[in-house]
């Protein structure tokens, strides 16, 4: 008890002495402004300390600290996001409506027509319905960017957090290239948007979501990135399916510049021979390739140098009649002839001052179609539907083709392809120079999902290519299509894998060797299974070889069990490999290229609908039914109705309008409240009107700061007064 007693005396007299100090202390002047600093430094030295230890341990307790409701709708989705990154949404926007705009059209690009700038650039709201399917079927995207020439939709919500409007001056490099009205032109610099994502998704306003998306439609970590393909990119010309160029045998239809000269397959081969029936899966849907004018009756084909077929009539015939014959297994020749004689009424051949007269009846000119062989005679029919091949030297049983005395003169064919088409095939060009030639589809009209790192690396690669693109300012033939430039760019790249790369890759105990076991895995994966006695002895003697004539300088201990009993092996290392040229280049040829980015290619048509609108009402209402019995992920509905047809254009829009409503009623929270508008229709005057109301803000609270220090001191006059009197003492009279 008296221990307990002296205890309880001891706390009792430390906190006596504690209360004195602490008195002693603020008795000072500065002391509680003292205190005050300490116990600031320490508040932040906490603060300072857990973010310290936060970033420390944000990697190793990632699924903690990771936020799953960085999302437009701030919930969390942790229990159905199999992967969360950062994943931000871009649109590309204009209301070609609005005065301004069409006055700067007209100002930069003549215009012929003026119908045609309002259903090319037309707003039919399909953004804000469009924002509406985002926050309904894909709210785990973080941010939405809506890229305009500066115009404000009215009805958009600029107080957003989770919106930016973004100009074109915001991301366009050279300013020179600036307006543009050209989408790919705009395309090629969503990526440098200030603090996008680097996996972002790219909408055209006209591209819906009709069912729940998820970021696995698009990306996986173990397939990469998928690409969605649709269908072939336009034939090359008319009378040439891509199906015929690089098929092993010359055809001299497409022995042309647009063409590729059918590959390179009229350079190498012998005399070319029909190439083989093919069915395509689909075709490029806008029905570009049309044959221009109506049937004419003149009857004369001229081959002049460039052996130009100025008949459009025949033209199609011919080509018609080329697809039939490719097809079409014709019993004979003489009932072939007999047909064409009474398909057309050609009278006259013209090639190189040498005419060639035909009559009524069946008989046609032995030098055109040659003899009985049915082979022969496809090959010379063709040979007079080429188009811009100059001329064709046969000898030594091969054919040589030359090349086009204009490099461009494939721009001015009179094809029906509109610029999308002509551009595709333009990149497609680029392309089979660079990475080979190849037969290429187009992605499906959906959101797309880009790496914005890849699109850098594509930039660096074809820069010129998109610097012009960047400064057209309308659609342009040679403009790098943004999708179908950045997909084919990541599927072709390849990534160049050294040979002790590949070593370790086949090291699988890292033991610094490689064992029998090993070398058998590799083999197996090098020749054809199963594996040849004589293959696998080769393989062993090269090894074997090489260890006996190179020095090696590393010095690498073999852990027990690496060898078989009746192995001849030596050690086999890194190095014996890396200088073994015969291995290395064999390893090397298998295994050391890969793709660069992984990805995983995907037929396109289950998850996405495309359709182009047009001008007929019924045909729309059914188009639009169809959809709503059966809504995919992804919905693109094009505008292509006849801007001649104003009455049923705007009954299809009022149909179209009411589509959208019916599947996506309710507003979003990017949306103003239905009685409100956005008073500016453009950024610069938003900014503006924000700076000055500001500026008037700032000012006002100055005035107020003012007015109550004025009152204040008249208040506290005296007061003040006494504080700052200087008291003197009085003089002491002696």
């Amino acid at each position: 008890m008296l221990t307990t007693c002296r205890i309880f005396f001891n706390i009792m007299s430390a906190w006596k002495l504690l209360q004195r100090r602490c008195y002693d202390i603020l008795s000072y002047k500065y002391s509680l402004l003292v205190i005050l600093v300490a116990f600031t430094c320490i508040f932040i030295g906490i603060i300072h300390f857990g973010e310290v230890w936060l970033a420390w341990s944000k990697e190793k307790y990632e699924a903690v600290f990771h936020s799953f409701n960085d999302n437009i709708l701030g919930k969390s989705f942790q229990k159905k996001l199999c992967q969360h990154v950062p994943i931000d949404v871009v649109y590309t926007w204009v209301n070609g409506s609005d005065p301004n705009f069409i006055k700067s059209l007209e100002k930069h690009i003549p215009i012929i027509d003026s119908n045609t700038i309002s259903s090319r650039f037309s707003d039919k709201d399909e953004l804000r319905y469009s924002l509406r399917s985002l926050e309904m079927y894909a709210p785990w995207v973080r941010h939405v960017y809506i890229v305009t020439n500066g115009q404000i939709p009215s009805w958009l919500d600029m107080d957003n957090p989770r919106m930016t409007l973004i100009t074109h001056e915001d991301i366009f490099l050279d300013k020179n290239h600036l307006p543009t009205f050209s989408s790919p032109a705009i395309e090629s610099h969503i990526h440098r948007i200030p603090g996008i994502s680097d996996k972002f998704l790219y909408f055209n306003d006209d591209v819906m979501l009709g069912a729940e998306v998820w970021p696995e439609d698009f990306i996986t970590q173990a397939g990469g990135q998928k690409v969605y393909l649709a269908w072939w990119v336009p034939d090359c010309s008319d009378i040439c399916p891509w199906a015929w160029v690089g098929d092993g045998s010359c055809d001299p239809a497409c022995n042309t510049t647009l063409c590729e000269f059918d590959g390179g397959d009229c350079n190498s081969t012998l005399l070319s021979t029909d190439s083989e029936p093919f069915e395509e899966e689909s075709d490029y849907p806008y029905k570009y390739l049309q044959i221009l004018g109506e049937k004419n009756k003149s009857t004369t084909i001229s081959f002049n140098n460039s052996e130009k077929i100025n008949n459009s009539t025949t033209v199609a015939w011919m080509h018609t009649v080329a697809m039939t014959h490719r097809t079409l297994n014709l019993k004979n020749q003489s009932s072939f002839i007999s047909n064409l004689t009474k398909f057309s009424d050609i009278k006259e051949y013209n090639d190189n001052s040498k005419t060639i007269k035909l009559n009524d009846s069946n008989d046609m000119p032995e030098s055109i179609f040659g003899d009985s062989n049915h082979t022969k005679l496809h090959i010379q029919f063709k040979r007079y539907l080429n188009d811009d091949i100059i001329n064709l030297v046969q000898g030594n049983n091969s054919i040589k083709s030359n090349k086009l005395k204009y490099s461009d003169q494939w721009k001015h064919k009179n094809r029906q392809l509109d610029t999308y088409a002509e551009s595709l095939l333009y990149v497609n060009k680029i392309y089979n120079i660079i990475y080979g030639f190849d037969r290429r589809k187009v992605p499906a009209h959906m959101p797309h999902l880009i790496d914005k790192w890849i699109v850098n690396s594509m930039q660096r690669k074809f820069e010129s290519d998109f610097i012009k693109t960047s400064s057209h300012k309308i659609r342009n033939a040679e403009d790098m299509q943004f999708a179908f430039s950045y997909f084919y760019f990541l599927m072709s790249e390849n990534l160049y894998i050294p040979v002790g790369d590949i070593f370790d890759k086949f090291d699988t105990d890292k033991s610094g060797t490689w064992s029998d076991r090993e070398i058998r895995t590799l083999l197996s994966r090098l020749y054809p299974l199963p594996l040849d006695y004589n293959l696998v002895v080769e393989f062993e003697n090269s090894i074997v070889n090489c260890s006996k004539y190179l020095k090696l300088t590393e010095d690498v201990k073999v852990p027990p069990g690496e060898r078989y009993l009746d192995s001849m092996l030596p050690v086999v290392s890194k190095e014996l490999i890396s200088n073994c040229d015969w291995v290395a280049s064999k390893i090397k040829t298998r295994f050391g290229k890969s793709k660069r980015y992984k990805h995983e290619v995907i037929k396109a048509g289950k998850n996405e609908i495309f359709e182009m609108l047009t001008s007929n009402v019924s045909l729309t209402v059914q188009l639009l039914d169809e959809i709503r019995r059966d809504p995919k992920k992804f919905i693109c509905l094009n505008d292509d109705m006849d801007p001649l047809r104003h009455s049923e254009n705007e009954i299809v829009r009022a149909l179209l309008n009411d589509f959208y409503r019916s599947l996506y009623p309710l507003k979003s929270t990017f949306e103003l409240p239905p009685q409100f508008r956005n008073r500016f229709s453009y950024r610069e005057e938003l900014i503006e009107w924000r700076a000055n109301r500001t500026r008037t803000r700032n000012l006002l609270l100055i005035l107020i700061v003012l007015l109550l220090i004025i009152t204040l001191y008249h208040l506290s006059y005296y007061h003040i007064r006494r504080i700052f009197r200087i008291r003197t003492l009085p003089t002491l009279l002696i």
